[in-house]
């Protein structure tokens, strides 16, 4: 799953992207490998709760299963990178530095960074360092409570004009099928959702009508 630099190719990776619900645990695997058959592509194993040595053992797990087209980073964990070629890493404004994961991983993994607040823009360096940045919050998300005060669509839109254009972008808190579509006509190449496939009857046909929801607004915008 080492792949190539291309905000282009990435891009059309990132309609849909899973992060993972907390804790993380056997039944993890199989949730994921049901919102890849449903068209995720890209997807974030979050998990706050477990040890290092945790997630090194299921990312490897999920390097085995997933198929290469499929994207696969941590949260905030570069030493769990490290020990697993291939997987890349998202990180807030508080993580590990883009420029120094990318340091340490170098070029062919993919790293994402998280915009809080729009003053964030000014790290030049992190903006060269990252892959992608996500939007975060859209709006609020029981998925995690420690969060700045909610962008929304037109935060998304003022930051979408201030990134640079090949930069892409995902927006993250409080995303569903029923409001994905204003953040993809406000700017977003994506819509990065947990409760909206983790929390779904159906993982797969929940991942199916989100990307049917994203292709809808994107070619509206278009």
């Amino acid at each position: 799953m080492i792949m190539n630099r291309s905000s282009a190719s990435l891009r059309d990776k990132l309609g849909v992207y899973l992060v993972t619900a907390e804790p993380a645990d056997d039944s993890t695997v199989e949730l994921i490998m049901a919102a890849v058959s449903g068209g995720v592509r890209v997807v974030q194993l979050r998990d706050k709760n477990g040890t290092t040595a945790e997630r090194v053992a299921l990312l490897r797990t999920l390097q085995d299963q997933l198929p290469p087209e499929v994207i696969l980073l941590v949260n905030d964990d570069l030493a769990a990178a490290v020990a697993v070629p291939g997987v890349g890493v998202h990180v807030g404004p508080d993580d590990d530095h883009p420029a120094e994961v990318r340091r340490r991983l170098g070029d062919r993994v993919c790293i994402g960074w998280s915009i809080h607040d729009l003053d964030q823009l000014r790290d030049k360096s992190a903006l060269a360092a990252s892959d992608y940045v996500a939007a975060s919050p859209v709006w609020p998300t029981p998925t995690k409570i420690d969060t700045t005060a909610p962008l929304g669509p037109e935060g998304v839109r003022r930051l979408r004009a201030m990134l640079p254009p090949a930069l892409p972008l995902v927006g993250i808190g409080g995303i569903h099928a029923g409001n994905a579509g204003s953040v993809i006509e406000a700017g977003a190449d994506g819509v990065a959702v947990v409760s909206a496939i983790c929390a779904a009857a159906d993982p797969a046909g929940a991942a199916a009508d989100l990307l049917s929801v994203v292709a809808a607004a994107t070619a509206t915008r278009s």
